[in-house]
């Protein structure tokens, strides 16, 4: 009899001691996991506007896509939609300043880009005049007062007269040998440096041009964080030039998956996907 209550004791005090711990140990719910920060890339080339990004409801993107329409046209294939509601995006501040912030790719020569990438605001492409460039950092100031860090890539003024031949060269050596990436990560294969060597000798006859340096990703994993692996690459290709002693003007910038070269589901074709540009931008110090 004293066994079987010490036995039912125990039993008790076990299913008390369950109750007070075992709840807190159990895997976090879903809902207590952190969100993914929102992302937006708008490109606007030739007079089509190009719209990618993760939000955080369609409120934001009904919002975006109206002045967007309104701004470059109705028409089908003036803008084109990739946003997409994604329910594991976070709140974004800077969201609702999207749609004022459009117009600025309008004022762009030929082509022109807006990234978020949940910390900053990369700005790219080329206006006319200086004074046309500080009215665009006006209209844009509304978005970096939201949290975001400005980056200006913005140049000012017709490139030079030796850019487009520079551009020849430069695309000449990378028709015939890319710059590519091992996947998910910034590792150059053995082969991209030859090719970067190859640009490090054109680029010794160049010292005073401007050189974008523009990653890009194959389309698998988030597309925020391929923003900013894309970006790290860009940054592992000017820290190579520099290391090696070019002086030029170089800026980094991220594209993420949103202009493939190949549309093959090869290992090869995503190679090709995962890759470095460089576009000559002007001349500095002349």
């Amino acid at each position: 009899m004293m066994r079987r209550a010490i036995l039912g004791a125990g039993a008790v005090a076990l299913t008390l001691l369950a109750a007070i711990c075992i709840p807190r140990h159990l895997p976090t719910s879903a809902a207590s996991r952190p969100l993914t920060p929102a992302n937006f890339h708008a490109h606007v080339e030739r007079g089509i506007l190009t719209l990618r990004g993760s939000l955080p409801n369609e409120r934001d993107k009904t919002a975006i896509l109206q002045r967007a329409k309104e701004l470059y046209g109705k028409a089908p294939g003036l803008v084109v939609d990739e946003l997409v509601i994604d329910t594991n995006v976070g709140s974004a501040a800077w969201a609702d300043n999207v749609p004022q912030i459009l117009p600025i790719l309008g004022h762009m020569v030929e082509r022109g880009s807006v990234i978020i990438d949940g910390r900053t605001i990369v700005v790219s492409g080329r206006v006319d005049s200086n004074q046309a460039k500080a009215a665009l950092l006006r209209e844009i100031a509304p978005l970096a007062q939201t949290g975001l860090q400005l980056e200006d890539h913005v140049l000012a003024g017709l490139p030079s007269s030796p850019s487009p031949s520079l551009q020849k060269k430069l695309n000449d050596i990378l028709s015939h040998a890319s710059i590519e990436f091992e996947s998910n990560t910034t590792a150059m294969t053995l082969h991209s440096r030859a090719t970067l060597d190859q640009l490090v000798a054109q680029l010794r006859h160049a010292p005073h041009a401007t050189i974008e340096i523009a990653g890009h990703t194959d389309k698998y994993g988030d597309p925020g964080y391929n923003l900013q692996l894309s970006r790290r690459r860009a940054e592992a290709v000017r820290q190579y030039f520099t290391s090696h002693g070019l002086t030029n003007q170089f800026t980094a910038v991220g594209y993420g998956a949103s202009r493939p070269l190949s549309a093959a589901q090869t290992r090869t074709g995503l190679q090709h996907n995962r890759r470095i540009e460089l576009r000559v931008k002007g001349a500095s110090d002349l």
